[in-house]
């Protein structure tokens, strides 16, 4: 694969452009932390004046120390509730139980949306399309949190084949799995059904069969990298948001990872947590359009060409 020096100068122009967003991000995020009431030292019984000068000398910090501090060193400063222990250390306990559930949803997402999306397109006008879409509509109207509430409430407390709550063996890890990866299951479908019907009514594909290729050959080499492309497109939000949705999922089920650590910050006024959080999760979101806009320059040749 050859590559249009003008797209490599386009990616480094993205390069640049998603560090700028990323100190905007950052500089928003400390502004609103900093002007929301309470104080993180504050507690039912106020510590002496001794006490605070001593606790904002080791952990208060200004805007310039901590951009400086994240840009330069990687330095997310210490956590006001996890005493001695650095924002660095608590992310990196809670983020790969975060990147697990997220990614095993996104597998589940991709593999069950492309399927159900291409079994529609081949039944159009039969009852098992309707009945896919149906599913896909229910999938995305029903909140994952009403939607983890009822799974619970079926396979967890009435057949009592998974655990309530949890994150240790496959069997704690499928509802919570199956409650994230619905809604993007839906969508997926929805978006990769149309996708198939309009490259099944496309020449090159009646030529294939004109020449009497077999189906599955014609599915995977013609069909099915013609019609990846807008599916592709959506992976790159669709990712951030799975990983970011798992705030809500880890809630209800009890999975000790970011969502925990954040809803924690925000109660406890812990800054640099709560903050350190938002980072991460901006800069997977950055990384991720990034790699959308590459991957399609394998899928898609024209676009190198551009």
């Amino acid at each position: 694969m050859t590559w249009n020096s003008g797209y490599l100068k386009r990616i480094g122009v993205r390069l640049a452009l998603n560090v700028f967003t990323l100190v905007i991000i950052i500089t928003v995020s400390f502004a609103i932390m900093k002007a929301a009431p309470g104080k993180p030292f504050e507690t039912e019984r106020d510590p002496s004046p001794q006490v605070l000068e001593e606790l904002h000398r080791k952990y208060d910090f200004t805007y310039g120390q901590y951009l400086k501090g994240i840009l330069l060193h990687g330095d997310f400063r210490y956590s006001y509730s996890h005493r001695n222990s650095t924002v660095l250390e608590i992310i990196g306990e809670a983020l790969p139980v975060s990147m697990e559930l997220g990614c095993y949803a996104l597998l589940l997402a991709i593999f069950a949306g492309l399927t159900w999306g291409l079994l529609s397109a081949f039944y159009r006008g039969r009852w098992f399309e309707s009945f896919i879409m149906a599913l896909a509509m229910i999938g995305i109207a029903v909140p994952n949190f009403v939607l983890g509430s009822l799974l619970q409430l079926l396979f967890s407390l009435r057949l009592r084949v998974t655990p309530v709550a949890g994150w240790t063996g496959f069997d704690s890890k499928l509802l919570p799995v199956v409650t994230l990866s619905l809604t993007y299951i839906a969508y997926i479908t929805r978006i990769a059904r149309g996708s198939f019907l309009e490259n099944l009514n496309k020449d090159y594909i009646r030529t294939a069969r004109a020449k009497g290729l077999p189906e599955i050959r014609i599915l995977w080499k013609h069909l099915l990298r013609n019609s990846i492309l807008p599916v592709i497109n959506y992976l790159a939000p669709a990712t951030a948001s799975i990983l970011t949705g798992t705030l809500v999922v880890e809630k209800i089920f009890n999975i000790p990872g970011m969502g925990r650590y954040f809803i924690e910050s925000v109660f406890q006024r812990d800054f640099p947590l709560a903050l350190g959080v938002i980072i991460v999760y901006s800069i997977f979101l950055l990384f991720l359009n990034l790699l959308a806009d590459i991957l399609q320059t394998f899928v898609d040749p024209r676009i190198r060409m551009q």
